[in-house]
């Protein structure tokens, strides 16, 4: 009989090999980067775009501004 196919040998062997397999699960899990929540994002407010904005007349002076009148009271 074959000393590696003795059955007190193959669990020592097997219980080795599946702490080897949870000691390199647990160091993959350690360097894995971690995901970050979901955030909402950011909202920016979209800038006017002035090429297509059409010059109109000067302004003059608004019409409900009071001015004053000579020969008036204020």
């Amino acid at each position: 009989m074959f000393l590696a196919s003795h059955p007190d040998i193959m669990g020592q062997l097997a219980s080795e090999r599946t702490a080897e397999f949870r000691a390199a699960a647990t160091r993959h899990r350690a360097h894995r980067p971690t995901l970050t929540g979901w955030r909402p994002a950011r909202f920016v407010e979209p800038t006017s775009d002035l090429s297509r904005v059409v010059p109109g007349p000067a302004p003059t002076e608004a019409p409900h501004v009071a001015t004053s009148k000579p020969g008036r009271a204020a």
